[in-house]
């Protein structure tokens, strides 16, 4: 059972989509929060979304990246999507990797700064 907290809001004056996410994340979460990130950002009218996802366990095989990549990037797909982790660990790489396979324009950072410059150059 996950046990995960989630924040959203819209940043009027960059256009972007801010969220953070905190605690035990499951597969089907993940799932779940891209799908209202993206629900979020049309509904808004953006094209960037910047997560924080620098407080979150994984709580899921890395293999499990596999199986649900193509339901997030589908949610993905029209969107700049920017990543704070904190470190680079295995399960951000990998996930970074898978969505770079399904051409989801989406990158990792260690900071919040560095993640909203680079949507903001976009």
């Amino acid at each position: 059972m996950s046990t995960l907290s989630t924040s959203i809001t819209y940043d009027d004056t960059t256009s972007l989509i801010l969220m953070t996410l905190r605690g035990c994340v499951d597969a089907e979460d993940v799932v779940n929060v891209y799908q209202i990130a993206n629900d979020y950002a049309k509904a808004h009218n953006s094209s960037k979304i910047l997560i924080d996802l620098s407080d979150v366990e994984h709580c899921f095989a890395a293999i499990d990246i596999v199986d649900f990549m193509p339901k997030v990037a589908h949610y993905l797909r029209d969107f700049a999507v920017a990543r704070v982790v904190g470190f680079e660990g295995y399960m951000h790489d990998l996930f970074l990797q898978k969505a770079k396979r399904y051409n989801v324009n989406a990158e990792n950072f260690e900071c919040f700064k560095s993640a909203k410059q680079w949507l903001c150059n976009l």
